[in-house]
């Protein structure tokens, strides 16, 4: 590998996408190892917020690298800085919202891996709020249902 970095090897393999209001960086293994996770870095504009869902087929595990999130998790809402931790288990309606003054950064864990496709399909098809039903009928193909904008 001809004066490739190891910074170079692992973004030629990490793909940007640009969904709902944020980056979602998805992160790969250097080597191209297969992963049975899904590895997202989600860098997140003050205010976003994800839609309220329920995943079928996953659990997610949302780490704080910078900023404040709001993480409402069935009936519970707690806030999360720097360092914290918010187990999302399958089943359990849940979302986010970096409620900070600046950009927010999230290292988001899925397993198993499989839910990275439906944020490439969003990207590709280049949907935004306003495609919200063709984002809904998206959602259900990869057992995920949209149940609308973040509680109050």
């Amino acid at each position: 590998m001809a004066d490739l970095t190891d910074r170079d090897i692992q973004a030629s393999l990490d793909q940007e996408l640009h969904v709902f209001g944020e980056t979602v960086i998805l992160r790969s293994d250097p080597l191209g190892s297969p992963v049975d996770a899904s590895v997202i870095e989600e860098i997140v504009p003050p205010d976003v917020a994800g839609p309220w869902h329920r995943h079928s087929r996953e659990d997610e595990v949302s780490y704080v690298v910078e900023g404040t999130f709001r993480i409402w998790r069935g009936d519970e809402v707690f806030d999360i800085g720097p360092g914290g931790v918010a187990l999302l288990p399958r089943d359990q309606a849940h979302t986010f919202q970096n409620i900070g003054p600046g950009t927010g950064r999230l290292l988001t864990v899925i397993t198993p891996a499989g839910l990275e496709r439906f944020f490439q399909v969003v990207a590709e098809r280049e949907l935004g709020e306003d495609d919200l039903d063709e984002v809904v009928a998206i959602a259900a193909e990869f057992g995920v249902e949209i149940l609308g904008p973040p509680p109050e």
